[in-house]
């Protein structure tokens, strides 16, 4: 998905907040979306943008952590900043809980509102990154095959030629192919490399 700019959304049904919002972030090279309730929000947000949600704790409808939710439902990852008129130290504790990035206290100030922002955008850059980076990875362990999987495992564990070899119930030298073929379908440039690919897979 091509994206030019990070995406700044603005969920928030008090119709001054949005305007207040972007003209704070015209200092930002940001695209600025906004919407006054979770559901028109939800209908348009991506997982592979590079954004954040400005997201008001208390809308009719539903409220933000319901947003919250529905958003990490549908794979979205972006960051989230809540923003709320009333201070309510449970909704903040639970808002942080959910997995929110911060909690901001309306009138929010310019500074501090870009600040935030920028700190989210830069959490959502490289999560969508790592992210992006992790499919990769997964589609290069399918190539590999049943027991070249097992060499794998073996491997980041450190374990020796020998020990793979006792293990497997094979010689030193099938080892040594495998090994060879595991670091080219992984396309792995070292045994510190693979060790920080294998880190998205499942080899427990």
């Amino acid at each position: 998905m091509n994206q030019s700019r990070p995406i700044v959304y603005i969920v928030d049904d008090d119709p001054m907040i949005a305007p207040t919002f972007a003209g704070f972030l015209s200092d930002m090279d940001v695209t600025v979306r906004s919407f006054t309730n979770g559901p028109e929000f939800l209908d348009v947000v991506h997982p592979a943008e590079v954004a954040c949600v400005l997201l008001d704790m208390r809308m009719p409808e539903m409220n933000g952590l319901e947003v919250q939710t529905r958003l990490r439902d549908q794979g979205c990852v972006q960051p989230v900043v809540f923003t709320t008129a009333i201070e309510d130290v449970e909704s903040a504790v639970s808002a942080m809980r959910h997995g929110a990035l911060d909690y901001l206290l309306k009138p929010v100030e310019k500074l501090e509102l870009l600040s935030r922002v920028d700190a989210a955008l830069n959490e959502a850059q490289i999560t969508i990154e790592e992210n992006q980076e992790a499919e990769i990875v997964r589609s290069r362990y399918e190539r590999l095959t049943p027991r070249e999987r097992e060499v794998l495992a073996l491997m980041v564990e450190g374990k020796a030629n020998k020990v793979m070899s006792v293990d497997l119930g094979v010689s030193q030298r099938t080892v040594e192919i495998h090994r060879a073929r595991v670091m080219e379908k992984m396309e792995a440039k070292s045994l510190a490399d693979l060790f920080r690919l294998s880190l998205y897979l499942e080899l427990g």
